[in-house]
């Protein structure tokens, strides 16, 4: 099912994509095959109005004037005569006709290179002469490369502010295939965050709305057009936008739309004040639409880059929400592994203690077999013997005996243990009955978890200064438990005081605090960590027992 799931979600993410670029495609698909046109015959003009055979060989130099004249052919078509103009001061006769003129300079914002376009009739052959004078050497496009194009000038511009206007529309058409892609994953998850629906809804609307605003009429259907460009729209999609926010109305995302909110716009406000000392594009747009507010009381553009402004807040917030979850949930699922890798290894050293006393009773049972038999024997040197070597093992096993709790004095033995070997003084009072309300795998994860830190802590420490105290009692409900250990006072805390990992790996580690206050919050305490001015930690907390009837 799960694998159905992903399949279907992929094909619909698929579907999304070639549904956003076909409709992208319609506004710069422009099928304008040009046709150029050769020069039949050029003269160089001299000073004295004489003419010679140009040399192509070497580059024009500035004043220089030529004569270029070539046959357009007959077309069926209507068009356009389109050539390039920097660097020239043309005049262009058609039939012996002065039809256009100029003198061409190149723009402060162009490309070295402005375009003369001029309208031909169809059906007629007619002769092109072109006067030039050379201006400017560095933007020179000589000679001119006159081309025909069969579409009138209306649709030329269309497709010029098709392309303008599909630049924004592109970036939002990306939000919204982000958007569809994140919702989808929450899919996955079996976790879907209905909240981005709106938010997909008011990003793929701001993409029709936009590309469709200037020329849409010359790409797709009017009545689609008038609808998308209709007011309401812009109200819809603020609606949408509110209903996002109300959605995700959690003190978390509200301060993640403050911070994106407030580096966004201080962004855009250092991109203005750069554009407008440099004279730039933006800045001049920016006054161009509150000109339209003051003087004309078009706010329609302003609305939309408003609305696409806190669009792409919300998507940004979108996936960074879902990212860090995604990531939290790798994190829970590694601590989830390390916490039952920690709970069989708890049971295996209970069981391990359980094996071991039930091997010491069966020897016990064999050296009463044995003493009875010396007994009748009458060896009684034999048998004084071996009464003395049993005192010397029950006196070693009474050392041991921390508690008549099974659990707890397996674990305290187990540390008494390790705790030699790693020369540390271990010094455990333990008063809790031999049943305590406490499930296993708690008292297990806890004790172990505190006792394992300790040792770790303390064998950091010089020799003489290693030691562990630990105490737990149950008294008044609660079972008191208390840690003290040395340490190295080499100890990090995050900003809001609380003790973390001192490894290099910490995203692999520091789950036993993590574990240990998860034990004390279920039953109904806290979990109590400090260290003293002479570097001893002290970890302690007091579990509530549950009232039995």
């Amino acid at each position: 099912m799960k694998k159905l799931l992903l399949w279907i979600c992929l094909a619909v993410f698929l579907f999304l994509c070639v549904c956003t670029m076909w409709f992208l495609q319609l506004f710069t698909e422009a099928d304008m095959s040009a046709q150029y046109i050769d020069w039949q015959s050029s003269v160089k003009i001299n000073a004295d109005n004489s003419e010679t055979e140009p040399d192509y060989s070497k580059p024009p130099e500035k004043g220089d004037r030529f004569r270029l004249e070539t046959i357009i052919p007959e077309n069926d078509e209507y068009g356009n005569l389109i050539f390039e103009t920097a660097g020239l001061a043309l005049t262009v006769s058609i039939n012996g006709e002065k039809v256009w003129e100029s003198v061409a300079s190149v723009p402060k914002d162009a490309a070295n290179q402005t375009q003369a376009v001029i309208p031909l009739p169809p059906d007629t052959e007619c002769r092109l002469t072109m006067l030039c004078q050379i201006t400017n050497t560095e933007a020179l496009v000589f000679p001119p490369l006159p081309r025909f194009v069969p579409v009138d000038a209306a649709m030329i511009d269309s497709y010029a502010y098709a392309n303008y206007y599909g630049i924004p529309a592109g970036a939002t058409a990306f939000i919204s295939l982000m958007i569809a892609g994140l919702f989808l994953i929450t899919l996955l998850r079996r976790n879907p965050n209905m909240s981005l629906i709106p938010l997909f809804i008011t990003a793929a609307g701001l993409t029709m709305q936009w590309i469709t605003k200037g020329m849409g009429h010359f790409f797709i259907n009017d009545s689609f057009v008038d609808i998308l460009n209709r007011q309401e729209f812009s109200f819809l999609f603020i609606a949408l936008l509110v209903v996002y926010v109300i959605m995700n109305r959690r003190r978390r995302f509200l301060k993640h739309f403050g911070m994106f909110s407030a580096a966004s716009a201080a962004a855009l406000l250092i991109a203005c004040f750069i554009s407008a000392v440099s004279d730039g594009y933006l800045s001049a747009y920016v006054r161009e639409l509150f000109t339209d507010i003051a003087e004309y009381g078009l706010y329609d553009n302003l609305v939309y880059w408003i609305t696409v402004w806190f669009t792409t807040i919300c998507a940004a917030i979108s996936l960074y929400s879902i990212m860090d979850s995604f990531i939290a949930q790798q994190l829970k699922a590694k601590e989830l592994q390390l916490h039952n890798k920690m709970v069989m290894d708890s049971y295996l050293a209970i069981k391990s203690k359980m094996i071991k006393n039930a091997a010491i009773r069966h020897e016990a049972n064999h050296r009463l077999i044995a003493l009875d038999s010396l007994y009748k024997k009458q060896d009684y040197d034999a048998l004084g013997k071996m009464l003395e070597e049993m005192k010397q093992q029950s006196i070693s096993f009474a050392k041991t005996q921390f508690t008549e709790n099974f659990t707890v004095n397996a674990i305290l033995q187990d540390a008494s243990h390790r705790a030699a070997q790693a020369d540390i003084r271990f010094d455990a009072y333990a008063a809790v009955p031999a049943s305590l309300a406490v499930t296993e795998q708690d008292l297990c994860e806890l004790l172990m978890n505190m006792l394992d830190n300790a040792i770790e802590a303390a064998t950091a420490c010089e020799p003489a200064d290693r030691f562990i105290r630990f105490h737990i009692e149950e008294k008044n409900d609660f079972v008191a438990i208390k840690c003290e250990n040395s340490c190295t006072g080499d100890l990090k805390q995050d900003r809001y005081g609380k003790f973390i990992t001192t490894k290099e790996e910490p995203e692999t580690h520091g789950f036993g605090l993590k574990i240990m206050n998860s034990i004390a919050q279920k039953h109904n305490s806290i979990l109590d960590i400090s260290i003293s001015d002479n570097c001893i930690f002290t970890v302690q907390t007091a579990l509530k027992l549950p009232k039995h009837n």
